[in-house]
């Protein structure tokens, strides 16, 4: 329909240009009754804030008590050179100006994610491209490209300061966490004090295909499994996965039916496994923190995360057997979603980012990430970072929606939504228990086809304009309007150059580093790890042992991959080094 005919349809511009359902496909009413909850009770399906089912928060007085957790991602103080200052220095300077006020989050380099080194054929040209080449503990000592990432631990010991660890794919945050207890045991910390959080979802990643999706799955929760398992028992103040990353799911095209129903889906499957081997539930089962999309869908954002809530209470009790009146609830966070930032126009970005942010509060969320405004361009300036810290300030001490818990209770359409996303994901994952669980559903391929068929409705409602996106398919001459802001401006490889001034001395640290370290430590390392992968004990202790004595992410999960029947790299295009014997 041209612009001459949408005019003549609606001349003043007042009606609805999509189609009338939720983000996920929910037909509603143009308002909603009484009898539309009229099986509602308030002490078994709602009960007080801080209570048992916890759909109206986690804590008694909610934000009266404390704001949410704060997360900041990192990887932008990399680029402080750029403006003449060393990474340390912008580090310094964030803490102090308050841009980080309770938490920060770790983004990996490609080989991180792929938990292969950085002179790997396969991503040698993309080094840097993040916050930075994390391969051992060389790469965080003094004088090296990631020491300013050593002082956030330090301040998590001392401070109580919130490690992040958010790479998203499950060997390559316990590879660098394993990094951490090593770098820290050797700077003389107390590891044991570290406070914080972890993805660490191996499922996740064959879901999304990300770029770990060939990490043999058979690897990836044999590792990661094992690193829950050891962090439980030796660093009580950190949780060890959030369960099942429904973030980087829902981004990759999916609903939030799905988006509950495959992060329960790999919550089980972890859970089953750790209580398998003698961890008891009530130890375990509220660490995990439910970490979801902070969706631009005002309402059935706020509704799946109550929802959300009370799934996690369900699956405690009836699968769990825990009692509701000792259980714990873990905390609710949300990421804010960027597959609602747009390239075009990025100034709108920041009306997303408050109208997400929004849509968390009010489903009571514990913890926060937000989105910069560029975050469909490039790695976010640190204007960015004031911008966000403003809209939470704002939100919390002058609209005060910070002052009630769980302030839409009641709502008719609200209690609806809660509801009815409660029984479709309850529905759904009983699909996949069906089928044996989440690895099962998985090797099956059925997982990858819902999520390609998902995606593939949502691109085609996008091209239809069933599903409106501001200034890429609707009210396109809003891009006329020269809007500036402060972007992050650093240099890229090109087939010319292929190396940037960073990523050469990324290359230049990681080759000093494989060259003076002292191989007669790093092989009874590694080759005690690989006698120990072929078996059934934990892997986690002589993985730590192995970057205690300098060995590379890369020869650790290579080793295991071999260890356990499988390549030693995944992508078949290197072999194990040439000082290891592997037999």
């Amino acid at each position: 329909m041209s612009k001459v005919d949408l005019f003549k349809k609606d001349p003043m511009g007042r009606k609805l240009k999509r189609h009338l359902k939720t983000q996920s496909g929910y037909d509603v009413k143009v308002s909603y009754r009484p009898e539309d909850i009229a099986e509602l009770d308030y002490e078994r399906d709602l009960g007080d804030p801080g209570c048992y089912p916890w759909v109206r928060g986690t804590h008694p007085k909610m934000y009266r008590d404390k704001l949410w957790v704060r997360g900041t991602p990192a990887g932008w103080i990399l680029y402080g050179p750029d403006k003449g200052k060393s990474p340390e220095e912008v580090a310094d300077e964030t803490f102090e100006s308050g841009i980080y006020s309770s938490a920060a989050r770790t983004s990996g380099d490609y080989h991180n994610l792929a938990t292969i080194d950085p002179d790997h054929p396969l991503v040698k040209y993309d080094i840097g491209s993040c916050m930075g080449s994390s391969y051992a503990v060389w790469s965080f000592l003094p004088g090296h490209q990631l020491h300013w990432w050593t002082k956030v631990l330090m301040r998590s010991i001392t401070d109580g300061f919130v490690v992040e660890e958010g790479h998203a794919v499950g060997p390559a945050d316990v590879c660098d966490f394993a990094i951490y207890v090593a770098l820290l045991e050797r700077m003389g910390y107390d590891w044991t004090k570290l406070k914080g959080n972890m993805v660490n979802d191996p499922l996740h990643t064959h879901i999304g295909q990300c770029m770990n999706y060939k990490q043999p799955l058979e690897v990836g929760f044999r590792v990661c499994v094992d690193a829950m398992e050891w962090i439980v028992r030796n660093i009580p103040k950190f949780r060890p996965t959030n369960g099942g990353c429904a973030y980087d799911m829902r981004e990759a095209g999916i609903n939030t039916i799905q988006e509950l129903a495959f992060r329960f889906g790999n919550y089980i499957e972890y859970t089953d496994e750790l209580v398998r081997r003698g961890i008891k539930f009530e130890q375990w089962g509220h660490l995990p923190a439910i970490a979801l999309s902070g969706e631009i869908d005002f309402f059935e954002t706020i509704c799946k995360l109550r929802a959300a809530r009370r799934i996690y209470a369900r699956i405690a009790t009836e699968r769990y057997g825990a009692d509701p009146k000792t259980l714990r609830c873990p905390p609710c966070n949300t990421n804010l979603a960027g597959d609602s930032m747009t390239a075009q126009q990025p100034i709108f970005n920041v009306v997303r980012n408050t109208i997400e942010a929004m849509a968390s509060i009010l489903g009571g969320v514990n913890g926060m990430e937000m989105k910069g405004y560029t975050e469909a361009l490039t790695t976010p300036p640190i204007e960015a970072f004031a911008v966000n810290k403003g809209i939470e300030a704002i939100i919390a001490e002058e609209a005060n929606m910070a002052l009630v818990a769980d302030p839409l209770a009641g709502s008719y359409y609200v209690e609806w939504l809660t509801n009815k996303i409660e029984q479709d994901v309850f529905a759904y994952l009983q699909k996949i228990l069906d089928m044996g669980g989440m690895r099962a559903a998985i090797k099956s391929g059925w997982v990858q086809a819902e999520v390609e068929k998902a995606a593939q409705e949502r691109q085609r409602e996008l091209e239809e304009g069933k599903e409106i996106k501001v200034t890429v398919n609707a009210y396109k001459e809003l891009n006329d309007y020269d809007i500036p802001l402060p972007m992050l401006e650093y240099h890229r490889a090109d087939p010319f150059e292929p190396y940037s001034e960073r990523q050469k001395k990324t290359m230049e640290e990681f080759e000093e580093f494989k060259r003076t370290r002292d191989l007669s430590k790093v092989k009874p390392a590694l080759e005690k790890l690989y006698q120990l992968a072929k078996g059934d004990t934990n892997v986690y202790p002589a993985m730590i042992d192995a970057f205690r004595n300098d060995a590379t992410i890369g020869e650790v999960m290579g080793v295991i991959r071999k260890a356990m029947g499988f390549p030693y790299d995944q992508f078949e295009m290197i072999s194990p080094p040439d000082f290891l014997e592997l037999n």
